[in-house]
């Protein structure tokens, strides 16, 4: 049996994110379909969240595995040299996966049995090992076809189907969703619609950081140079003119896709601690990208009596915004080394976007906090305003926001302030930590759905907080980050 992929974690609360981003790229890589992908993150999720419980507080260790027994097939291995904690056999609970309900603790064994019926749980030679198999393969790299014309994608489907998973698409709209949740490698596209041009998607994708991940190829019906030169200007890695011949559809296609041959994936990014001492004899528990530093959302203490930090917000994810973001962070910190306040380094920093010194391709929100005898403290710059909960189990979200960063010239940020009176939590998050749940919706209404109901000690409120506000993988569209304050 080959082993694909081998790696060995503390088995922390942030080493919980680690592993479900690790799943994400890797099994979609492997080609895992996707509903399987999203099902080895949510039984992971399950698996790992009953493990840290049962040993919190240990230093112990987890080593993920992903094997090949077969070519249709892998299979998924946590291994560990805990006391055994066999899942199937100590939950007893009554839940059941079509109640609707979340039940902290009780969800493991049906929710494992559903989606993989094949699971294991053995202990050998002192170590624990909980596997199940993945089987939902398709070696076909996937295309996004837009066009209008429901003969051209029938026809266009016909040819591709035996080589590609082709997901089509008839107008912009669904296939900018596409291209958000596909997990495509190739967008085909059709310049010319009846109700204009496919220009409009081109230039949304080339604002976002997802043109990185997909090779374009446009048809076209007109081989003008004006029309030509358009195209080209958009972006496109080739484009074809109508009619199209089948064999030149698909060389277009490898040729394009070379430049995409390999990218590997890797976890070398600067992480953040778990939790931070603060004044007040408060904690500040981390989770999510900012725990990793592996995308656009990031943190930064900015004092040594650990009373302030940052909370930072790069527009889109991945890579591209993780590099935005470490312009932002390296301006930061060399303002901060001058001693000058808070307000002007904000100031500055607004100068600096406006005048398009800084982040030429992106937007940030970020929002400065800090405490100071038993109040706490922001600056806001288009960023999410904290979330209280108060002891009477009230949740609340504070007024406070000011302008994105490098709208205006000279902004002067103002400073807000809130008294800590009967208040047991401070949330503070990135819009990816709502948005990935949903959208358009009332925010604290929906946080309400979240909230741990049972009374918890402090950290295992956060931590409960955060394992309950988890999504299926595939519909993680941004980076997300939380800070949880008791």
């Amino acid at each position: 049996m080959d082993i694909l992929f081998e790696r060995r974690f503390e088995l922390l609360w942030p080493t919980l994110t680690e592993i479900r981003l690790i799943l994400k790229h890797v099994l979609r890589a492997l080609n895992v379909k996707k509903d399987e992908v999203d099902a080895a993150g949510l039984v992971t999720t399950e698996y790992l969240t009953n493990l840290i419980r049962h040993n919190q507080g240990s230093e112990h260790q987890i080593l993920l595995r992903i094997s090949q027994p077969s070519s249709d097939s892998y299979i998924l291995t946590f291994i560990d040299e805990l006391a055994p904690y066999n899942l199937f056999k100590n939950n007893n609970s009554s839940w059941k996966i079509d109640s609707g309900k979340l039940v902290e603790g009780g969800m493991g064994v049906e929710l494992i049995r559903y989606y993989f019926k094949d699971a294991d749980y053995i202990t050998k030679n002192g170590k624990n090992f909980f596997s199940f198999p993945l089987e939902q393969i398709d070696r076909r790299p996937t295309i996004i076809y837009v066009d209008d014309d429901v003969t051209q994608l029938a026809l266009m489907s016909a040819y591709l189907n035996d080589k590609f998973q082709v997901i089509a698409c008839e107008s912009i709209e669904s296939g900018w969703q596409a291209i958000l949740t596909a997990d495509a490698s190739i967008l085909l596209l059709d310049h010319k619609l009846k109700n204009g041009t496919c220009e409009p998607l081109l230039e949304k994708l080339n604002k976002s950081n997802l043109k990185s991940q997909l090779s374009v190829v446009m048809l076209t019906g007109d081989d003008s140079d004006e029309v030509i030169h358009k195209i080209n200007r958009l972006g496109v890695d080739d484009y074809l003119i109508k009619p199209i011949k089948k064999n030149k559809l698909l060389q277009s296609i490898e040729r394009v896709t070379h430049r995409f041959a390999y990218l590997s994936y890797q976890t070398t990014f600067e992480s953040a601690p778990s939790k931070i001492h603060l004044q007040d004899e408060k904690t500040a528990h981390i989770f999510g990208s900012i725990s990793l530093g592996n995308g656009g959302d990031f943190f930064m203490p900015i004092n040594d009596e650990c009373s302030a930090f940052i909370l930072g917000d790069m527009m889109g994810h991945g890579l591209q915004a993780l590099k935005e973001s470490f312009a932002i962070k390296g301006f930061i910190s060399g303002f901060l080394a001058t001693g000058l306040p808070y307000q002007k380094m904000l100031v500055a920093l607004n100068n600096a976007i406006y005048k398009q010194q800084l982040c030429k391709s992106s937007l940030v929100t970020l929002v400065i906090f800090f405490l100071k005898n038993n109040k706490i403290y922001w600056l806001n710059a288009g960023h999410p305003p904290p979330v209280v909960l108060r002891k009477t189990g009230e949740i609340c979200q504070l007024k406070g926001t000011g302008p994105l960063l490098g709208l205006a010239q000279d902004h002067s940020y103002t400073l807000y302030e809130a008294a800590l009176d009967n208040v047991e939590h401070i949330l503070l998050y990135t819009d990816g930590w709502t948005e990935n749940r949903f959208t358009d919706k009332d925010e604290i209404c929906e946080l309400t759905k979240i909230i741990p109901l049972d009374k918890h000690a402090h950290a295992e409120f956060a931590n409960t907080l955060w394992e309950n506000s988890q999504v299926t993988l595939s519909k993680e569209i941004d980076d997300a980050s939380l800070i949880v304050i008791n």
